[in-house]
C-alpha cells in the first residue's frame, strides 16, 4: 500500500483530486458563468465541469466517512472535537466572515442588500453557502453515529433510497445532502468493501470503472434520465476514483495532489472569496472581461490559470494565518472542546 509521509497516500490523493474539482465549479458557477460563458473558448472547461458531477462529491464523502469508520464505534468523547466541534466552529466563524464581507461590499456598493439576522439564522439552519459540506460533515458523522447499532445493510440501502428520492424530488441542499449521505455511510459502516477496491487495484477493472463512469454520466448529463443516474455514475466515479488514487497516488508526481487533500478545509474555507473579487473587478473593469472574450485562446486558458492561483492563494493563507498567530481561522482552538479519552 502506497505510504507518503507515514500516511496512506490514496485518501489524500483522492481527497485532494475532490478539492480541485469542487473549486473547479465555483469557479463556473460563482464567476466564469457571468463573464465567458458560452464564449468561443469555453467549451472545455464546461464540460469537465459537467462530467465531473457524480465524483466530485461523493468520493470526497467516501473517503470522508472511510476516514471515521472507527470514530463511529468509539464513545462521542473520543471523536467529539475533531469530528463535531471542529466543523461546526469553523462553519460558525467563516459564516460570520461571510456576512461581514457581504456588509462591507454592500457598503462599497459591489454587493447586493444584506439583513443580517436572517442570514445568520437561515443559514444555521439551512445552510446557502459553500459552507454547507461542513454542515454535512457534522450531520453525517452524528447520523452514522446513531444508528451505528442498526445493521450495516439497512442504513446503507435507506442512503440508496435517500439518494434517489434526492436526485428526483429535491434542489439546492436538500438535494446534496441525500445525494452524498450514502457515500459517507457506506464507507463508514462497510469499510471493508473500500479496502477490497483498494486492493485489487489493476487495470482491468480501472477501464470497466472509466467506461462504466463515462456512460453513465453521459447519460445523465445529456438526458432528462434522472432516476438513479447520477447514483450509479458515482458509485463507478469512486470505484474509478480509488482505483487511480491507488496506483498513482504515491507517486512522488502527486504529491501537489496529495498536498491539497491534507489542506480540504482551507481551501473549502477560502476560495469563494477569490472568485468575489474577481466579479468585483471585472464589474469594475468590464474591459478587462472584454478583452479576454475577444481572444479564445484566453477563454480557454483562464478558468484553469485563476484555478491554480486560487488553489495557492488558499494554502497560502492558511500557512501565513498560523504564522502570524491566526490559526484560529482554520482550526478550533485548542483550549476550546478540550477532548476527554474514551474506552475503545
Amino acid at each position: 500500500m502506497p505510504v507518503a509521509g507515514g500516511r496512506l497516500a490514496w485518501p489524500d490523493f483522492a481527497r485532494g483530486v475532490s478539492i480541485v474539482l469542487v473549486v473547479l465549479l465555483h469557479l463556473f458557477l460563482l464567476h466564469y458563468i457571468y463573464f465567458f460563458y458560452g464564449s468561443e473558448g469555453s467549451e472545455a472547461v464546461t464540460a469537465v465541469v459537467d462530467f465531473s458531477a457524480p465524483l466530485r462529491m461523493p468520493l470526497f464523502f467516501l473517503v470522508s466517512g472511510y476516514l471515521a469508520t472507527r470514530a463511529v464505534q468509539r464513545p462521542w468523547a473520543a471523536d467529539a472535537r475533531p469530528r463535531v466541534w471542529t466543523p461546526a466552529y469553523l462553519f460558525g466563524l467563516w459564516l460570520v466572515l461571510n456576512l461581514l464581507v457581504d456588509l462591507g461590499r454592500e457598503r462599497w456598493g459591489t454587493g447586493g442588500v444584506v439583513e443580517p439576522l436572517p442570514f445568520l439564522a437561515g443559514n444555521l439552519v439551512w445552510p446557502q453557502t459553500v459552507l454547507w459540506y461542513l454542515y454535512a460533515l457534522v450531520l453525517f458523522y452524528v447520523v452514522t453515529r446513531l444508528t451505528h447499532r442498526i445493521p450495516a445493510s439497512v442504513v446503507v440501502g435507506v442512503g440508496v433510497l435517500l439518494s434517489v428520492i434526492g436526485t428526483t424530488w429535491f434542489e439546492g441542499l436538500g438535494e446534496s445532502l441525500l445525494r452524498c449521505f450514502v457515500f459517507y455511510v457506506l464507507a463508514a459502516r462497510a469499510p471493508e468493501l473500500v479496502d477490497w477496491i483498494v486492493a485489487h487495484s489493476r487495470i482491468g477493472p480501472l477501464l470497466a470503472a472509466a467506461l462504466s463512469y463515462t456512460a453513465l454520466t453521459l447519460l445523465y448529463v445529456l438526458t432528462s434520465i434522472d432516476f438513479g443516474i447520477y447514483l450509479l455514475a458515482g458509485v463507478a466515479g469512486v470505484v474509478l476514483g480509488i482505483q487511480l488514487a491507488v496506483r498513482v497516488g504515491g507517486h512522488r508526481m502527486a504529491a501537489p495532489l496529495r498536498y491539497l487533500g491534507r489542506h480540504t478545509l482551507a481551501i473549502f474555507l477560502v476560495h469563494p472569496f477569490v472568485f468575489i473579487v474577481a466579479n468585483d473587478v471585472f464589474v469594475q473593469h468590464p474591459e478587462l472581461a472584454e478583452g479576454i472574450r475577444d481572444r479564445p485562446w484566453l477563454v480557454a486558458a483562464y478558468p484553469w490559470v485563476l484555478l491554480a492561483a486560487t488553489l495557492a492563494l488558499c494554502v497560502g493563507t492558511e500557512a501565513l494565518a498560523k504564522r502570524i498567530g491566526l490559526g484560529f481561522l482554520f482550526a478550533l482552538p485548542k483550549t476550546w472542546a478540550r477532548p476527554v479519552r474514551g474506552r475503545g
